[in-house]
This record gives C-alpha cells, sequence and structure tokens, in this order.
C-alpha cells in the first residue's frame, strides 16, 4: 500500500513539474526569416521575437528559441508538447494540424523581379500572375504559398531553406521572381546592399493572411489563455504599434 501511495506521489510530483516548467518557459521554433525572426548579432530578433517578448513582460511565460528549417520546425512542433512555432500562417490546409495560440500581426505576400544587370529576365506586362506562371519562382520549403501558388498554375518552384537564400539567388538571376512577404523581400534586399528601386514588386498572392504564434494540438490550453490574455495587454500598451514602426523605418 505504501509502495502503491508512493507511485501515485511521485506521478503527481511530474505532472505538477511539467506544468511548472510549461509554465515558466515555451520552447519556440523559428526559422531565419527576416524581419519577422532571426539571428542580429548573435540574438534572436525581429517583428515576431519582439512581440514575444512583449508577451512575457505582460504576464505571459518565457519564451525560449530555437532555429531550424522551416518544414523541419512544424513537424518538431506538432509532436514535442509543449513547444511553439513562429512565424506560421494560418491557412486551411493547415487548421487542423496547429492549435493556433494567438494571431501577431497581419501579412500579405507577393511575387517580386530584380532590375540589374545579373538578371535578363524583363518585367511581365503587364505584371500580373496570369503573366508571370512561366516564371522560375523561389520560394521557402514549407511555405503556406506552395499549395496557392500550384493550384494558379506556378510549376517552376525553386524551394530553398531560407528567405536569405533566396533573396541572393534572385540578385544573381538564378531565379526569375521570389515568392515572400513584403515585409521580407523589402527587408532582405536592403540587407544585401541592393536599392530598394532595383527590387520591382508584382501581383499579390491570395489575400492578406495572418502571422501566429501556433502550437502542436496537445499545448497547454491554460498557457495558451495566459498568451492571449498578455497579447491583448501588448495590443492595448500601444507596444504591437512601435514594433511594427521599428521594423518598418
Amino acid at each position: 500500500m505504501k509502495n502503491k501511495i508512493k507511485i501515485v506521489y511521485i506521478a503527481l510530483s511530474l505532472i505538477i513539474y511539467q506544468h511548472t516548467l510549461f509554465a515558466s518557459e515555451v520552447l519556440v521554433y523559428r526559422n531565419e526569416s527576416m524581419p519577422w525572426c532571426g539571428t542580429v548579432n548573435g540574438n534572436d530578433a525581429g517583428i515576431t521575437i519582439d512581440i514575444l517578448n512583449e508577451i512575457t513582460k505582460h504576464g505571459g511565460p518565457e519564451f525560449r528559441f530555437e532555429e531550424l528549417p522551416w518544414k523541419r520546425a512544424q513537424i518538431y512542433v506538432t509532436k514535442n508538447i509543449g513547444t511553439a512555432i513562429i512565424p506560421l500562417t494560418r491557412t486551411e490546409v493547415r487548421e487542423n494540424i496547429f492549435m493556433w495560440i494567438v494571431e501577431l500581426v497581419q501579412n500579405q505576400v507577393r511575387l517580386t523581379i530584380a532590375r540589374n544587370q545579373r538578371n535578363e529576365v524583363s518585367t511581365p506586362s503587364p505584371f500580373t500572375l496570369a503573366n508571370s506562371k512561366n516564371l522560375t519562382i523561389g520560394i521557402i520549403l514549407g511555405s503556406a504559398m506552395i499549395p496557392t501558388l500550384k493550384q494558379l498554375g506556378f510549376s517552376k518552384l525553386e524551394k530553398v531553406p531560407t528567405a536569405h537564400m533566396n533573396v541572393k539567388k534572385l540578385r544573381y538571376g538564378r531565379i526569375d521572381a521570389m515568392a515572400e512577404s513584403k515585409w521580407v523581400d523589402n527587408y532582405l534586399w536592403h540587407q544585401i546592399g541592393e536599392k530598394a528601386n532595383d527590387l520591382i514588386p508584382g501581383p499579390n498572392i491570395g489575400k492578406p493572411k495572418y502571422i501566429y504564434l501556433a502550437a502542436g494540438l496537445d499545448f497547454p490550453l491554460e498557457i495558451a489563455t495566459d498568451i492571449r490574455n498578455a497579447m491583448d495587454k501588448v495590443r492595448a500598451s500601444g507596444k504591437l504599434k512601435e514594433i511594427l514602426n521599428k521594423w518598418t523605418q
């Protein structure tokens, strides 16, 4: 009888320990897709990183970040209880695979072409989705836009692990165009030293979507609630607007 009581006590202690662990820190898988998230001077940085840090300050849990290739990150978060992922776009295909903990920011993906001596591709006229279907399009492996592009008739999709690789390929004419967030393409084009007016924005791909902090379906509901409540406070305080302004300057 004493042994049974001891086993029950140990089991309860483990449950309490795990709950405390999850409550105090959440491991968040992320990719390298600045300005959403990435590494700057050896530190985690970007819009979604700043938002999660503000959530912590407003009553949410601590967040620890781990960079992974994007497709792998999406697999890991569904298998490891209590982990989360950024910056995940909410789509119909993904709807029932993840828990959508909290909306972070609106996003719009578009096509872009580079105007430089290394890229001899002429801009489609007019620059529309219909006129761009024969172009070789660079896109991140695991991107939410891959099914949409395929449905629209795009067949020449070159998938790479990071947006930074895509923008370099665009710079040197190794792809014709890039399918990426209007935040990301502008930011990375500037980071590699190119002029803003040499990145030609094209048509939007689908309607604006929303980037979330998401998790596997077994993520603790009480922690999700704490995060949502803290995010409400971040919005009300004006901090969200401050973060977005910081990364658009």
